[in-house]
Order: C-alpha cells, then structure tokens, then sequence
C-alpha cells in the first residue's frame, strides 16, 4: 500500500489496517491515533513527529523504520519483532511492550513513563538517557546499553555501557571546548557527543559512530568509507565535497544536511551507501538538488 491509499482511507475513517505491508513510506508529522497496525509488516517506513496514540501495533514487524518525536502514547507493541528502529525522543508513555522484541534499535531520551516492559527484549538497544519511570518491567536486560537511564524507581543508572577510550578522550577534549577535530585511522566512537564541530577524516574507514550527536558538524571535504552512521543525529551537518562510499546511515536524521558536491551513491551496488528509513528533509544532495520527502 502507498501513502495515498492510506492517508485516503484513514482520512474516510478507516481505522483498520491489520496486516498491512507499508515499505519505504514518509508518513511523518500525521495524525494516525487509533489507527490498527495489527501483524503489519513495517520496512524502511518513517513516522517522524506522527500522532501514533493508542494505535494497536501488536504482532507487527517492524524494520528499519523511524519513529523519533513519534507519539506513541498508550501504543500497543505487545508481540511485535523491532529491528534497527529509531525511538529517539518519542514518548511511549503508558505503552504495552508485553513480549516485544526490539532488538539493535536507538531509544536515546525516549519516554517510556509508566509503560509495562515485561517478557520484552531489548537486545543490543540503546538507551541514553531514556525514562523508564514507574515502568511495570521485569525483562533480563542483558546485552541492554544503559547511559544515564532512568530506572522505574527513579535511580540514574549506567549499565553495559563501557565508552572507548578513544570517545572518553575526545569528549574530554569537547567538554573543554575544542571543535577541530582530525581523524587518521579507524575509531569506535559509538554514541560520541560532537555536535557543532569540525570533523575532518582523511581517507577513513571502518569507524562506529552509531547514536552520535553530531548537530551542526562540518565534514567538508572528508573521506570516510564502510563506516557505520545509524541512528546518528546528522541534523544541518554539511558533507560537501566529500568522499563517502559504502556507509550505512539507517534510520539516520538527515534534515538539512548537505551533500553539495560529495562522492555519494544510494545503490546497493558501485559502492552504495543504505539509507534505508532515513530522514531527508532539506537535504542537499551532490547536484545542487533539494529532497524534502522526509518533511
């Protein structure tokens, strides 16, 4: 189904749309609530900033989607299978996450107040500063990365979460007001706060920067390949002139960020980077056009 056909017979009062298959859809900043998702299979699909309040999403599948400022108050997830999705700064208040399994996705200052987390696995999910307040939990949150989450009974809490040493020295250096930064060889900067810096990489490859806040970063002229940016907050960054071949971007915020004269390919093959469930919204792209399908 398109996001015509949908929006059409949503807008007609359709509530039911139980096994539905959406792949590769913008369905953001809409009004959903209530909407039945039930065994939906879900790809590539992003709901940014959507109203998705009391929608029945329950034995979905759910694949590289974005759902970051998503309202998904209420939200029924109990059954579903969650792969490499981003909640970032949604509010999953009051959500059923009975039996869920969402595993390798990003719930960076996601709001989960209250919500009943049980028999659910989070699996390789990232959770920086998430709120689990009051949360009716009792999951074995093995292999979970905690950072400065907040636990059901209001403790701050770190687990799994074991920085580099190459991102604890650099945040240092951030911290303390430096914004240049050079890098030579590869590097595990896994969820490194940067944003508004110069980062200049010259002929890199192999770098984590998954779950990075990278705001307003400069990357002119850099050259990075098989690199993995997922989940990132690439917002109003600029990567003119730069070389990037066979870099992973899933579910990546890509507004008005600039591609203006860079070495970049979508295609699977010829060195392709994936951008599968990214934002594109005033995106610069390398001939000067703008995509704003994510908008």
């Amino acid at each position: 189904m398109n996001a015509e056909e949908l929006l059409r017979r949503y807008e007609s009062g359709e509530r039911d749309f139980s096994k539905v298959v959406l792949k590769g859809l913008q369905l953001n900043h809409l009004d959903l609530s209530d909407i039945n998702l039930n065994q939906a299979w879900l790809e590539s699909t992003c709901l940014m900033g959507t109203n998705l309040s009391s929608a029945n999403i329950s034995g979905a599948n759910l694949r590289f989607c974005y759902l970051g400022s998503a309202n998904l108050t209420n939200v029924n997830l109990s059954n579903s299978q969650i792969e490499a999705t981003n909640f970032n700064e949604s509010n999953l208040t009051n959500a059923d996450l009975i039996k869920t399994f969402l595993c390798d996705s990003s719930l960076v200052r996601t709001n989960l107040t209250s919500a009943t987390i049980q028999e659910c696995n989070l699996s390789g999910s990232f959770c920086r500063q998430t709120i689990f307040l009051n949360a009716n939990w009792d999951w074995n949150y093995t292999d979970v990365i905690f950072h400065e989450a907040i636990l059901p009974n209001g403790k701050i809490e770190s687990y799994h979460y074991q920085p580099s040493k190459a991102v604890e020295s650099l945040q240092k250096c951030y911290d303390s007001g430096e914004r240049i930064f050079t890098f030579e060889r590869s590097l595990d900067l896994t969820g490194i706060k940067l944003s508004y810096s110069t980062l200049h990489f010259r002929w890199v490859s192999d770098c984590e920067l998954r779950y990075a806040e990278l705001r307003n970063c400069n990357f002119e002229s850099s050259n990075i390949q098989k690199s993995f940016f997922d989940f990132a907050d690439l917002s109003g960054s600029v990567f003119k002139e730069a070389g990037l071949a066979d870099n992973s971007f899933i579910a990546v915020n890509l507004s008005d960020v600039s591609f203006q004269e860079a070495y970049l390919y979508e295609e699977a093959n010829n060195h392709g980077c994936c951008f599968d469930g990214a934002i594109f919204c005033r995106t610069i792209m390398p001939d000067g056009s703008t995509r704003n399908k994510g908008c």
